[in-house]
């Protein structure tokens, strides 16, 4: 019989690998998946599943690099391992590119890619072109999932450790009085969820494109990237704090296109696909601690890991967090917050 009942509440990269992590570390607890919905409707199956620390606002840098390290370790393994190709895991060049001097200093991470280096001004004119001159810039080895490929391989690893899996809305906190323990990484649905009024939507579009000569992952100005996938370039994108909405929007689609065939002008001949619109979860950091939760007509508090709130670094952080918030589960002795009741 289970010491105890998890649930682990959405399916996002950080729903999954936090699910997996802890099965993998407290194999005598009973552990549940939650969501509402799983695959193609999570905002992380349409992101660009890149490897970079971004829209983090006041989350601790040496958070964001424990983080992070565990994270790019965790895909890097994956990438030097028999299921590379199932993952979707791949490692490319990156480059991050200025036309006018950046205003702050090189990234606090940079020692944790491989290969980090400023571009000489020799590099620096070849990448230009004749819509996009260079000032400033940097490269390094990173990390990219082919997120249509990455989720069902972290899915299919959480159903094969003997995570159950459970499709539900969840709406108030009641629908979880019969766990012992209750893993929050539902993001922006979390956050109102627990009553959070800290967390916010970033609203992101993209397109995809097919442009398979493209290898290299591209940002200018902190502003368009480009992130290459096996059979399609990913090119964004909108960074619109406080906006709801879903629905793609021809004028960031041309923005968008716009602003990254500039730099790329081999862009201009690709076929583009339809637009993809998702909200990551902004927060003035990062939420990953734990707390008792009071519940009407229960008798004890219901112990509650937070995990969201992660801006655009869901696929950056999810397994560094994942490991943080398992170890926070660990302390709070659900066995014997079992044997109350």
């Amino acid at each position: 019989m289970p010491a105890g009942t998890v649930c682990v509440l959405g399916a996002g990269v950080i729903g999954l690998t936090t699910a997996l992590r802890t099965r993998q570390e407290l194999p005598h607890l009973s552990v549940t998946l939650v969501a509402e919905d799983f695959g193609v409707n999570t905002t992380s199956q349409g992101s660009g599943g890149l490897w970079e620390p971004y829209k983090l606002s006041d989350t601790p840098e040496a958070l964001i690099n424990r983080w992070g390290e565990a994270t790019f370790h965790f895909l890097a393994d994956l990438f030097n391992s028999h299921e590379a190709e199932a993952s979707g895991v791949q490692m490319a060049a990156s480059y991050i590119l200025y036309t006018k001097p950046p205003e702050g200093p090189e990234p606090a991470w940079k020692h944790l890619v491989p290969h980090f280096r400023t571009l000489s001004q020799v590099e620096l004119k070849r990448l230009s072109t004749r819509h996009a001159l260079f000032v400033s810039g940097y490269c390094f080895e990173t990390a990219i999932c082919e997120m249509k490929c990455f989720m069902p391989f972290l899915l299919d690893r959480v159903l094969t450790s003997g995570v159950a899996i459970r499709r539900q809305k969840v709406t108030r906190l009641e629908d979880l009085a019969e766990y012992d323990a209750v893993v929050n990484c539902m993001g922006l649905r979390g956050a109102t969820l627990f009553g959070d009024d800290s967390c916010y939507p970033i609203r992101g579009q993209v397109l995809r494109a097919k442009a398979s000569w493209i290898k290299h992952h591209y940002v200018v100005d902190e502003r368009f990237y480009v992130i290459p996938n096996n059979d399609v370039v990913v090119i964004g994108g909108t960074q619109q704090v406080g906006d709801w909405d879903l629905r793609a929007r021809e004028s960031d689609t041309q923005q968008i296109l716009e602003g990254c065939r500039k730099f790329l002008p081999s862009l201009t001949s690709a076929s583009i696909q339809e637009p993809w619109v998702g909200l990551r979860p902004g927060r003035k950091s990062v939420r990953l601690e734990s707390e008792l939760v009071k519940i009407a007509g229960k008798d004890r508090g219901l112990p509650v890991v937070h995990n969201y709130g992660h801006g655009g670094s869901g696929v950056t952080l999810c397994w560094g967090c994942a490991i943080h918030a398992v170890e926070l589960l660990k302390k709070l002795d659900i066995a014997r917050s079992r044997s109350r009741l």
